[in-house]
């Protein structure tokens, strides 16, 4: 039995509570006093400054334009003091004078009057070859999705522009266009509409819409329309058009303006928006539009049909619509004030489209192409067995139109462009998304497994840091455009659109920085200037001062030579002498460098240059095996697969033409490319001849050990063969991996014709200037850990 504890000494059990590294506190025994310390009550908590100001700051941010109705007075554009309107009081007020329109209630109608037929409807004005007859034809029902590269065909109001225009094939049939025999025409209002906009070069037609039926009636709104007595099915027959438009202008060498100053102009475009409808029966539609950022009155649709019947009918339809913005509004969880337009600087002309579809060709149905599209909106696996139905841009001359630039003189045709219905789009965003996942998956498992492979300091230091800088940077601006096309379209491609990009953040914020500051780290002593030697003028030799010379002199900008005279230096050591005394001001500039970078990154004329210069990653690498003579710096498939892994992306947006981003297709994408293969191939002839047989001899590095060394025959040069021990002894066994390395081929092989380059048989073999014998792969391997030889310990150059 082992002996109960005994209890330490009151002395040491007194040292034990008061001994520093005892982390217990000193225990109270059972039924004595607590100490007058601990029977105060505890403090209140202090406020919080910190929870105080979130508070606070949340608060005012909710509460940020969301005033109550009629909370006050505000200041208008023009200085003058107005009541605060909020939006769903105007768009209760724009319906309220609808609906006495409508319904001939002048109370409601106010002062509000009912817009008039224009001038010139654009429907009157189409060529008799894009109008049909409905009594013979069926038509496509619904064209939601994209419409691009159609070819505009601009003509003048103005007599004299029209007889230079109307040689123009699209206008043979000679539309009267001669508006100032009428007294409505304002040419003064017309040439402020027009602004700075050039109409005549207006050459190419973009579009986004999305079409939805009239009679289809939202489930929260079918029984209040019910209990109102509303027959939507009599508007079956139109679908209601929402929209986007982008026209653009070519290039022109030189512009004249009002003033008769010429200017210098390239393409420029500008962004409407537009509502309207399509009547289906005979597949026309007619829009309005605005420049965007300008709000739209929907009430001037239905001036743009023509015959009572209709008008009565779209006006019915407006109402509704009205009806539905209005409930939209009132459902907001906040309703904001009402923002005034944001008025374009280029023009503000209203656009006036009318929009005509070409019939089903024979043998075609509407049932079919109804099927074909729900087989496409939810796949059941029988759309390969599924003829395609042909599209509307490709039957007969397509999609055709006018637009008229309402009371600015202008009229443009439509002819020609392709379509991409929404239903393909979709399925063309997620084999992008599909397509991009692989190419940057690849990049970043060849990255992981290039860092796995370079741990040593001796493999670090052969690789460029400033080329996996580049990289990162580029992985950074394609997670950009990812993350911003994924989010800004909201719609089904989004989340396939934000995994590549995060692949890419994976690459440009993980795994290629924490590599580049790896390789800083380790090439960090190579950067860093030697010290300059303390010089002793002739003066102080016999006194025994010694000047240094610090970065001081270098910022100063001269500097002490040794024969005692002063000499300016460059400013490119001055700077690098700033920097280096400062080195967080170095960090800084960078960054702010970064900065601008990207604010010009996105521009279309600067694209092809910031690409050129993103991938020319590998010239650093290139320079840093030239100059250091170094070789097997990377790995071949780390090359190879990080070339085309990032050429994937590229390629498919400037050199595909069906691209989902609907960027034309660009020529100097394939100068990128060839630029791409020129370094690889650079590299790769870097292994092959030697990593600096491109220099001249003023620029190579001064020449290191040899480890490939031409191997005489010993019956056809004996003499020379004698100076190789290992050829008189047969020692041909690698010490490493313990077989034998084969010389035959480069002793049997002439080299009397070699130029200095490396052969491919002479790479397979390694001798050390101890004259054993190994693999190259072997002794590239084993250098990685240890730079010493595996049989005599001795020191090795490097590899």
């Amino acid at each position: 039995m082992s002996a109960a504890p005994q209890d330490p000494p009151s002395g040491e059990a007194n040292n034990q509570r008061t001994s520093p590294r005892s982390p217990r506190p000193a225990t109270i025994p059972i039924g004595q006093p607590l100490p007058p310390e601990l029977l105060q009550p505890q403090p209140p908590p202090r406020p919080n400054i910190t929870s105080m100001l979130f508070l606070t700051a949340f608060f005012f941010f909710m509460s940020g334009n969301n005033q109550p109705i009629n909370s006050g007075i505000e200041i208008g554009p023009d200085g003058e003091f107005r009541t605060r309107i909020s939006e769903l009081d105007h768009a209760k007020t724009i319906r309220n004078e609808w609906e006495g329109i409508v319904h001939g209630n002048i109370t409601l109608r106010g002062n509000f009057t009912e817009p008039s037929i224009p001038l010139a409807l654009p429907s009157s004005l189409l060529p008799p070859e894009y109008t049909y007859n409905p009594a013979h034809h069926q038509f496509f029902t619904n064209i939601t999705g994209f419409f691009r590269s159609s070819t505009l065909h601009p003509i003048s109001f103005d007599p004299n522009t029209t007889a230079q225009l109307t040689d123009d094939g699209y206008w043979q049939h000679h539309p009267d266009l001669n508006l100032n025999s009428t007294g409505a025409w304002n040419a003064t209002l017309a040439s402020e509409l027009k602004g700075t906009w050039q109409w005549d070069k207006t050459t190419k037609w973009d579009m986004n819409l999305k079409e939805r039926n009239i009679s289809s009636i939202a489930p929260d709104l079918e029984d209040a329309y019910k209990a109102n007595g509303t027959d939507w099915d009599r508007y079956q027959d139109w679908n209601w058009i929402k929209g986007s438009l982008t026209l653009s202008t070519l290039s022109s060498p030189s512009h004249t303006d009002d003033n008769g100053d010429k200017s210098e102009l390239g393409g420029a475009s500008i962004n409407y928006d537009f509502f309207g409808l399509h009547y289906l029966p005979n597949g026309t539609y007619n829009l309005y539009g605005l420049p965007e950022g300008m709000r739209i009155d929907i009430r001037k649709i239905p001036s743009l049909w023509y015959g009572q019947q209709q008008q009565n009918v779209t006006k019915e339809i407006i109402l509704r619509e009205l009806e539905m913005e209005v409930r939209n509004i009132d459902g907001n969880l906040m309703i904001g004030d009402l923002r005034d337009d944001d008025v374009s600087d280029q023009t503000t002309c209203p656009l006036l489209i009318h929009l005509t579809l070409p019939p089903l060709p024979s043998g075609v149905t509407k049932e079919e192409i109804d099927f074909f599209n729900s087989e496409v909106q939810n796949p059941t696996g029988i759309k390969g067995a599924i003829p395609r139905p042909p599209s509307y841009w490709e039957v007969g001359r397509g999609l055709g139109g006018v637009i008229v630039a309402d009371q600015c003189g202008w009229v443009m045709g439509i002819e020609g462009g392709k379509g991409v219905g929404i239903d393909e789009f979709w399925s063309r965003s997620i084999e992008y998304a599909a397509y991009a996942i692989i190419s940057q998956l690849t990049v970043l498992l060849l990255l992981v497994r290039q860092m796995e492979q370079t741990r040593t300091p001796s493999s670090l230091s052969k690789v460029s840091v400033y080329t996996i800088v580049i990289m990162s940077i580029t992985d950074s601006w394609v997670f950009s455009a990812h993350v911003v096309v994924g989010i800004m379209s909201d719609n089904k491609a989004s989340l396939p659109m934000l995994v590549p990009g995060f692949l890419c953040l994976c690459t440009a914020v993980v795994f290629g920085p924490r590599y580049a500051v790896l390789l800083h780290r380790i090439q960090a002593p190579e950067r860093s200037a030697a010290p300059t030697p303390a010089r002793i003028n002739n003066g102080q030799a016999g006194t025994g001062q010694i000047t240094n010379t610090d970065a001081s002199t270098a910022l100063s900008g001269v500097e002490l030579a040794e024969d005692g005279t002063v000499r300016r230096i460059s400013v490119v050591a001055s700077i690098k002498a700033f920097f280096s005394e400062h080195p967080m001001l170095r960090w800084f500039a960078v960054l702010g460098l970064l900065f601008c970078l990207l604010q010009f990154a996105f521009l279309p004329s600067v694209v092809p240059f910031f690409l050129f210069g993103l991938y020319s990653f590998w010239i650093p690498q290139i320079w840093r095996n030239a100059r250091r003579g170094t070789s097997r710096a990377l790995d071949a498939w780390f090359v190879l697969g990080t070339t085309v892994g990032r050429l994937a992306l590229p390629l498919y947006a400037f050199a595909y033409t069906e691209n989902v981003f609907f960027i034309d297709k660009a020529s100097w994408i394939w100068g990128i490319l060839w630029w791409q293969l020129a370094q690889v191939t650079l590299l790769f002839a870097q292994e092959r001849f030697g990593p600096s047989f491109f220099l001249p001899k003023s620029l190579s590095p001064p020449e290191s050990y040899n480890y490939h060394p031409i191997l005489p025959s010993p019956t056809s040069d004996p003499e020379a063969a004698a100076s190789f021990p290992l050829l008189s002894t047969s020692e041909t066994t690698c010490s490493i991996c313990m077989e034998e390395v084969d010389l035959s081929q480069s002793i049997n092989q002439n080299h009397s014709h070699s130029t200095g380059g490396l052969g491919h048989k002479r790479k397979n073999y390694a001798l050390a200037p101890c004259g054993h014998l190994f693999h190259t792969n072997c002794l590239s391997q084993w250098m990685a850990v240890k730079t010493i030889c595996p049989l005599c310990k001795r020191s090795l150059p490097p590899l």
